[in-house]
């Protein structure tokens, strides 16, 4: 429920009649009073309404006087909300019959459309609001909506009659107890509003019939130019659709050229409060009453819902910095945590005294000095010992009949200088070697005098240790 309120009234007071709907938070909208303002029923039930409103628990809407109210669709050039909204004033400005800076206007949520950006947009002199407002007033009832007789009628009539087919054409007459309201559209979408100031219930009925042939071809015919349709389909509400045979007659004045299909819609005297009670409840109506007209109620309401906001983005606030921080601790003990291990185990291979951020490099150099310190133990401990591969590689080199002329041999390296037959038997020579867990690198400096191929042969221990 919008605003936070329980339950939501829509009322008309026109032509000697007093209706009143309610739309609760819960199931559909119902009419809860029917009968003359001034009946002692009437005034009960708007008292008690008023204590509701009052109280803030329940939103009173009634709708501006439709003969002061425009009702426009704009349209921008320019596929950009945030451009439109900037553009918006001066083009209803054109549209009005006043100054759009002596209006309260309201625009609708915009959407993107072949190229540009659609909004439907209401406005109300702002001295014809006051003293719209007052008089509610002053006869006794103060409102918390003040909706737009045109969008309401237009919504409504697509939550009882929903559009069969997206693209159809269609329209609206409503038939109120003092002026009568056209509106048109095509499936969902809201194209335009008329309204003519008279009534089939009020004056002359004949004169109105034949305003109503006039005005009925006029916007009919452009409504299907508009639309580039052949037909549409055309509903009737309000309180002069409850007597059929008069919407008879006004059917029967529609150009019999225009390809129309006729339906009166159920209850059809309730038709606007229904969907104002219904708007106000899902907040989805127009409101004129705002700025320094805005209902007390609404605007405490309005607070409430600001406060709960602010106080829902705290607690989320709140709650995220308690997870960031449990987080946070979290992970720092999990590093402190492996830290210390990562500390132990330097301090097991290099001792005491390690510094923090130091343990890599530490543990490296404790490596490299106790492998210093420890070469000569492995070298007594080499079963094999140098004496045992001097051996084997005199042997190698003498099963490919090469001659070793100079030869120097350690623990960790290895040097041979001498001639070949050829590099074939140097290379032979080399893989023996690599065998012997040498890595060799090789090089011939040329031919000996007598023609054999010298070499040079140069390598280390590669599993020393």
């Amino acid at each position: 429920m919008a605003e936070g309120f329980k339950t939501a009234y829509g009322l008309e007071v026109a032509g000697g009649r007093l209706l009143l709907a309610r739309a609760a938070r819960h199931g559909a909208v119902q009419v809860v009073l029917a009968g003359a303002p001034d009946s002692d029923e009437a005034r009960r039930a708007l008292q008690a309404v008023s204590i509701e409103v009052e109280k803030g628990l329940a939103a009173l809407s009634v709708c501006a006087p439709a003969v002061q109210t425009v009702v426009r669709r704009l349209r921008a050039p320019f596929a950009s909300a945030k451009k439109a909204a900037k553009v918006w004033p001066s083009l209803l400005d054109v549209e009005l019959p006043f100054p759009v800076e002596s209006a309260i206007c309201i625009y609708g949520a915009p959407r993107i459309e072949d190229g540009g950006t659609v909004a439907v947009a209401s406005a109300i002199r702002k001295s014809d609001w006051a003293a719209f407002d007052d008089g509610c007033r002053a006869s006794g009832f103060d409102p918390t909506h003040g909706d737009a007789e045109a969008l309401a009628l237009w919504s409504q009539q697509a939550v009882e009659a929903p559009p069969v087919r997206g693209g159809m054409p269609r329209a609206l007459v409503w038939l109120g107890a003092d002026h009568v309201t056209v509106v048109r559209g095509r499936g969902l979408d809201f194209m335009a509003a008329h309204v003519l100031r008279a009534s089939p219930l009020a004056g002359d009925p004949q004169a109105f019939e034949a305003l109503w042939a006039s005005r009925a071809r006029q916007i009919l015919g452009a409504h299907l130019a508009e639309t580039g349709s052949a037909e549409m389909d055309l509903w009737w509400a309000g309180p002069g659709a409850e007597d059929e045979a008069r919407v008879a007659r006004l059917r029967q004045m529609v150009p019999a050229e225009f390809s129309i299909r006729h339906e009166i819609h159920r209850q059809p005297a309730s038709f606007l409060v229904r969907a104002l009670a219904r708007r106000a409840a899902d907040d989805s109506g127009v409101n004129f009453k705002t700025g320094e007209r805005m209902h007390p109620a609404l605007a405490r309401a309005q607070e409430t819902g600001l406060k709960r906001a602010y106080l829902g983005t705290l607690a989320a606030s709140v709650l995220v910095l308690a997870l960031n921080g449990g987080e946070s601790l979290l992970r720092a003990r999990r590093v402190e945590s492996l830290q210390n291990r990562l500390t132990a185990a330097a301090q097991a291979i290099a001792g005491e005294g390690i510094l923090r951020g130091q343990e890599r490099l530490m543990v490296e150099r404790a490596i490299s000095l106790r492998d210093e310190e420890t070469q000569p133990f492995r070298n007594a401990l080499d079963a094999d010992g140098v004496e045992g591969r001097l051996a084997r590689v005199v042997e190698e080199a003498a099963a490919l009949g090469i001659e070793i002329s100079r030869l120097a041999l350690s623990p960790a390296a290895i040097s041979i200088e001498g001639a070949a037959t050829s590099i074939q038997a140097v290379e032979g020579l080399s893989e023996r070697l690599r065998g012997q867990g040498w890595s060799i690198q090789s090089d011939s400096p040329g031919l000996t005098p007598e023609g054999r191929q010298r070499f040079i042969l140069k390598g280390a221990a590669s599993h020393e240790g």
